[in-house]
């Protein structure tokens, strides 16, 4: 499979995941947002599997209030 299509795979399944758990805990990316001191579009970003170290900080903070592993 080509890179860009796992890389593709990876981001679907991360936002996925996290959608899932947003959803089962009442959380909305502006709630996140709020909770993490980050702008809504950062958190959607990071949310859309985003690959930038400020991403993957963002994500960190997201699996931990959501209770997921990371």
């Amino acid at each position: 499979m080509p890179t860009e299509q796992v890389l593709a795979n990876a981001a679907f399944q991360i936002e996925r995941d996290i959608k899932t758990a947003m959803i089962n805990k009442g959380f909305t990316v502006s709630s996140l947002a709020e909770l993490i001191n980050k702008n809504r579009s950062i958190v959607s970003q990071a949310i859309h599997g985003g690959t930038t170290p400020r991403d993957v900080e963002t994500r960190k903070k997201i699996y931990k209030i959501l209770g997921m592993e990371d």
